[in-house]
C-alpha cells in the first residue's frame, strides 16, 4: 500500500528519526510505496520521495496549513503514518488519506491532553511500551474499545553476544549515560547530584557518557573529572563496544517512552539503574528486580539500590545480565515490520472511524501567531480544533 510518513524532523538525532530511517531503507522492499514529509526540514533531500516544508519557529499555523495545502497530495489513496501525531489537530482536514494512524513514540508533558484533542482524527494507534497503550486507551476509549490501539516493539541493534566481565567485587563498577546533553527532557543537570550520592555512599564507579549536547561543557565542569569519562558520539562497532564494557546504565530523564539506548545496553548484559519515571524502561528494569528502579529522583535511594545489587553473588548477578539480555530478543527489525504491516493491513481492510471530511477551520486568533512564541507562552493554543 501507500505509505505516508509524517513527523517534525528527519536529521536530526533521536530515538523517532531511528526508527524513520529504517522506514526509508525497508518499506519499499517490503511491498509498500512510502512517503515521507517533515514539517521542520528543509526541502533540499537528494531522495525524490522525502519532501521537507522548511516550517520555523516564526511561522504562524495559518502559514504552515497554506504551505502543507500545497502538498495534500502527498497523502492521496495513502495510509499517513503520523509519528507522535504532531500536528493533526490542525492539518488533519488538509490530508486526505485514507486512514490516518498513529505512532506514538514517546512520553512528554501535556501528552494527555494532546491526544484527547485528536479524538475522531485516527483509525488506529500504535505505541512503544504497556505505559504508552494504557494512557492511549485513556485518551481514546473508542479506538481501545474497537481494539485499534496495539504495541510495537521498538527494533534495536543489539550487540551479537554478551561480552565476558569480570566480577564486580573488588573493581571499579562502570556507570553509563546516553543521550542528547541537554536540560529538555534530558534534565542532564541531574547528574552532578547522582554522583554526589553515589560518592557518599562509598561506591566505587566510573560514569560514561555517550552523546553530545550544548550542556556538555557544563557537564564537564561538574561532574568529577576522576570518576567521569565523556566518550562523545559513537556510533557502529565503537558504539557497542563502550557498551560492552558497562556494568549499568543510569538516567535522570523526566520522561522517555521506551529508550533504544536502554533495550540496547540490555543487549550487551548492561544492568539497568532506572528512576521511576512512569516509562517503558521502568517496566523492563522492575522485570529484572526492585533493586533496580529507584524513585524519581532520590539520589540517595539510587545509591542504596545500587549498593544493594553489588552485595548479590556473581552468579545472581550473571543471571541478571541474561534476562536483561533475554528481553531484547522480540526487539529485531523483521518482528517490528511484521507487527506493523499487519496492523496497518488490518485497518485498511476494516471500516474508517476518522473523520473523512472535516469541517473547514474556523478563526482563531492563535493561528496567526508565531509558532514557537506560542509553544512557549500558550502551548493549547497548537492544539485547538473544532469538534
Amino acid at each position: 500500500m501507500r505509505l505516508s510518513h509524517f513527523f517534525t524532523y528527519y536529521r536530526s538525532l533521536g530515538g523517532v528519526q531511528s526508527i524513520l530511517k529504517r522506514h526509508h531503507a525497508s518499506d519499499a522492499k517490503r511491498g509498500h510505496e512510502p512517503g515521507f514529509l517533515f514539517a521542520f526540514e528543509p526541502n533540499d533531500f537528494d531522495e525524490s520521495n522525502i519532501i521537507g516544508l522548511g516550517f520555523g519557529g516564526g511561522h504562524t499555523i495559518r502559514l504552515m496549513r497554506a504551505k502543507f495545502a500545497g502538498h495534500s497530495g502527498h497523502f492521496s489513496d495513502s495510509m499517513a503514518v503520523c509519528h507522535n501525531m504532531w500536528g493533526l489537530q490542525f492539518l488533519a482536514d488538509l490530508m486526505p488519506a485514507k486512514r490516518r494512524v498513529g505512532l506514538l513514540h514517546s512520553d512528554w508533558p501535556g501528552l494527555q491532553t494532546h491526544l484527547e484533542t485528536q479524538r475522531g482524527l485516527l483509525d488506529g494507534v500504535l505505541c512503544v511500551s504497556n505505559a504508552l497503550v494504557e494512557i492511549v486507551s485513556g485518551c481514546l476509549p473508542d479506538l481501545a474499545k474497537a481494539n485499534r490501539v496495539e504495541l510495537i516493539p521498538y527494533p534495536v541493534d543489539g550487540v551479537a553476544a554478551m561480552p565476558e566481565r569480570p566480577p564486580l567485587a573488588k573493581r571499579t563498577v562502570v556507570i553509563g549515560w546516553i543521550g542528547r546533553m541537554q536540560s529538555e527532557q534530558k534534565r542532564v543537570e541531574r547528574l552532578p547530584g547522582l554522583t554526589k550520592a553515589l560518592e557518599s555512599a562509598g561506591i566505587e564507579f566510573r560514569l560514561e557518557l555517550l552523546g553530545d549536547g550544548p550542556r556538555r561543557a557544563w557537564l564537564e565542569r561538574q561532574l568529577p573529572s576522576g570518576r567521569t569519562l565523556f566518550h562523545g558520539r559513537k556510533s557502529g562497532d565503537d558504539y557497542s563496544a563502550i557498551l560492552s564494557g558497562w556494568d549499568f546504565i543510569t538516567s535522570v530523564s523526566d520522561y522517555e517512552g521506551l529508550p533504544i539506548s536502554m533495550l540496547e545496553a540490555f543487549s550487551a548484559g548492561v544492568l539497568p539503574l532506572c528512576p521511576a519515571i512512569g516509562s517503558g524502561g521502568d517496566e523492563y528494569s522492575a522485570k529484572l528486580g526492585d533493586e533496580f528502579v529507584w524513585d524519581a529522583f532520590d539520589y540517595g535511594q539510587a545509591a542504596a539500590k545500587l549498593k544493594s545489587a553489588l552485595a548479590k553473588p556473581e552468579q545472581a548477578l550473571g543471571q541478571a545480565r541474561a534476562e536483561a539480555r533475554a528481553l531484547t530478543a522480540r526487539h529485531c527489525e523483521a518482528e517490528y515490520f511484521r507487527v506493523f504491516d499487519a496492523f496497518v493491513q488490518r485497518i485498511a481492510d476494516e471500516p474508517r472511524v476518522s473523520g473523512e471530511h472535516l469541517a473547514k477551520r474556523p478563526f482563531y486568533f492563535s493561528d496567526r501567531l508565531p509558532f514557537g512564541l506560542m509553544t512557549r507562552l500558550w502551548p493549547s493554543g497548537c492544539t485547538r480544533r473544532n469538534e
